[in-house]
């Protein structure tokens, strides 16, 4: 997980990263997640009109339930106006939800000044969101969200602004770890079907196209999947989806 700590150069204000799990009433998404064990949804982003919130999400299902009851329950709820299915995957799915504006919490996020920096995970009837605060109003913030919604601070992280600094984005921490040999051998096993099965390609083919002997190019590629995968499985071991 990243962790984000920002000091202000004018006012000398510190900001905090923030876990946070909530309830709110009227949600689909709380309440869907709850109805159906096994599922998650990952908000990608969202654009708010004056009635409505057309959203971007990730679907995972995998309970008893596949995705496209999933889908259908979503589509279903009272405060749902459309969905459309953009990807099918089996077991997860990528849609866009159109639903009322007045059931969404985010705009009494944003306006808290806590602001969201990483996607909004929803699973087991509660939203867990990655948020951004200046260190002297997250106690007055929090109390004012705690008036009106069921919500638990979970951990608060604060590091030495001298640290290195960590990509929240997985596929920016992959690219930027990777040397260019390893992107273009990864990229290239890829596109001739190495990573089929079966394999349309030996790596010897490859390495003969590179110019470079069959050793040196598994060093490569090797050293670029250990990159990829461990960048990945951690990414999905923390949000547990």
């Amino acid at each position: 997980m990243s962790v984000i700590h920002v000091r202000d150069q004018h006012d000398g204000a510190s900001y905090r990263q923030v876990e946070l799990k909530l309830w709110h009433p009227g949600c689909w998404t709380l309440e869907v997640t709850d109805e159906y064990d096994g599922t998650h949804i990952l908000e990608k982003s969202l654009y708010p009109t004056d009635e409505t919130v057309k959203g971007d999400f990730i679907l995972v299902s995998e309970g008893d339930h596949d995705v496209e009851t999933f889908v259908e329950a979503i589509d279903s709820h009272g405060v749902v106006e459309s969905t459309a299915i953009l990807k099918d995957g089996g077991s997860r799915a990528r849609v866009v939800v159109t639903y009322e504006r007045a059931s969404s919490i985010v705009p009494e996020i944003v306006n808290s000044e806590f602001m969201p920096i990483e996607p909004v995970h929803i699973t087991g009837g509660y939203e867990h969101w990655t948020v951004l605060v200046r260190s002297d109003r997250l106690e007055s913030v929090f109390a004012r969200l705690e008036e009106e919604y069921d919500i638990t601070l979970e951990a608060i992280h604060e590091v030495n602004p001298h640290d290195n600094v960590e990509f929240a984005d997985t596929s920016d921490k992959i690219y930027d770890s990777l040397s260019a040999r390893q992107t273009e051998c990864l990229f290239e096993a890829h596109d001739v079907g190495y990573y089929n099965w079966p394999r349309e390609v030996s790596a010897n083919d490859i390495a003969d196209d590179f110019g470079i002997s069959g050793p040196t190019f598994l060093e490569h590629l090797r050293k670029g999947e250990q990159k990829v995968l461990d960048a990945f499985l951690t990414k999905l071991g923390g949000r547990n989806y």
